[in-house]
C-alpha cells in the first residue's frame, strides 16, 4: 500500500518540478507541455487513494502545479540554437499523445460527479470526526462498485486522522486500532424499521478476508420503499435487533472488519426491489449524503 502512496507523490513532483525548472523555447511548446502535465495531475487528482499518503496533498498539488504553470511562462525564451524540424515535431507529438490520452482518462473520471436520476438522500452514518470516501461516484475509475449490481452507487468510508491519512503513519497495519474509522459510531441514515442484523462474524486482520459472506457483520434499513445497508460492521457492537424500529440518528453499532474487506471502513448501499431482507438481490439506488452525491476523496466533515 505505501508503493500506491509514494507513487502518487512522486509523479505529481516529478511533474511540476520539470514544468518549473525546464525552460520552454517558445509559448505553444509551454502551453502544450501545461495542458499534458496538468492532465495527467488532474487524473490522479480524482482517481487516486489521497488517504494513503494525505487527503492535504490533493489540495496542495494543484497550487504547487499552478505556480510551476506561472514560473514556467515567465522563462520562456528562445534557445542560442533553434530547435530542428524534428526535434519541435517530436514534441508536439509527445505532448499531444498525452493530451488525447489524458483526456479520455480524465472523461470517464470527472463522469463519476454525474449526478443520477432517482436519488435518495441519507443522513449521514457516522459522526464525530472527519471521514473521507474511497469509493463513490458513477465512474469506474472512481468508485470500484460501479460495476457491480446492485450496489452501482454504493460508498465505503474511511476514517481521517490529523495528518488526513486513514491509519497511524508509523502504526501496525495488522492492528484494527491504528485505522482512524476502527470502532466509530454508526447511527441509522433514515427512518424505517430493521430488516436484518448480523453479527455473527469476527473482525478480521488485515489482509485477511471472508469472501464467502460479503457484507461481514451488517444492517438492514427498510426506509420509505428502499433497503440501506451497512457493511462491515464490529462484532459485539450490535444495538439494534430485526424487527426494530429506528429513526435518523438511532445508534447502530460500530464500524470493524468483518466480510470481504481488506481493511476497516464503512461499506453502505441502498438497493430497491429483489427478496425482502436479502441484500444484493434488487435494483441499485443512487445516494445523497446530506444532500451530497459523494465521489472519491470528499469529504465528510464532522457533525
Amino acid at each position: 500500500m505505501w508503493i500506491i502512496g509514494l507513487f502518487q507523490v512522486l509523479v505529481p513532483l516529478l511533474l511540476i518540478g520539470v514544468l518549473a525548472i525546464h525552460r520552454k523555447p517558445n509559448r505553444l511548446m509551454w502551453m502544450l507541455n501545461t495542458v499534458a502535465f496538468g492532465m495527467v495531475i488532474g487524473f490522479m487528482w480524482v482517481s487516486t487513494r489521497w488517504d494513503i499518503s494525505s487527503i492535504y496533498l490533493r489540495t496542495l498539488f494543484p497550487i504547487l502545479f499552478l505556480v510551476a504553470g506561472i514560473i514556467s511562462y515567465r522563462r520562456i525564451r528562445a534557445p542560442k540554437s533553434p530547435l530542428s524540424k524534428m526535434q519541435t515535431l517530436i514534441g508536439i507529438v509527445a505532448n499531444g499523445l498525452l493530451i488525447v490520452l489524458m483526456a479520455g482518462f480524465n472523461w470517464f473520471s470527472f463522469q463519476g460527479y454525474s449526478v443520477p436520476d432517482g436519488t435518495v438522500d441519507l443522513s449521514s452514518p457516522l459522526r464525530g470526526a472527519r471521514y473521507v470516501v474511497l469509493h463513490g461516484g458513477a465512474s469506474p475509475f472512481t468508485n470500484g462498485h460501479f460495476r457491480v449490481r446492485p450496489q452501482n452507487y454504493a460508498l465505503d468510508i474511511l476514517g481521517l486522522n490529523v495528518l488526513g491519512m486513514r491509519a497511524d503513519i508509523f502504526g501496525d497495519r495488522s492492528d484494527l486500532e491504528s485505522y482512524s474509522i476502527f470502532g466509530a459510531e454508526l447511527y441509522s441514515p433514515c427512518t424505517g424499521s430493521i430488516a436484518v442484523a448480523m453479527d455473527d462474524y469476527e473482525d478480521l486482520i488485515p489482509p485477511a478476508t471472508d469472501a464467502e459472506h460479503p457484507a461481514g457483520n451488517h444492517v438492514l434499513v427498510e426506509c420509505e420503499g428502499v433497503e440501506v445497508v451497512l457493511a462491515h460492521m464490529k462484532q459485539g457492537s450490535l444495538r439494534v435487533e430485526v424487527g426494530d424500529s429506528v429513526t435518523v440518528g438511532t445508534v447502530l453499532g460500530q464500524v470493524g472488519n468483518t466480510g470481504n474487506t481488506s481493511e476497516p471502513h464503512l461499506h453502505i448501499h441502498a438497493e430497491q426491489g429483489g427478496e425482502p431482507g436479502v441484500i444484493l438481490d434488487g435494483k441499485a439506488v443512487p445516494i445523497t449524503i446530506d444532500g451530497r452525491f459523494l465521489v472519491r476523496g470528499d469529504i465528510i466533515a464532522e457533525r
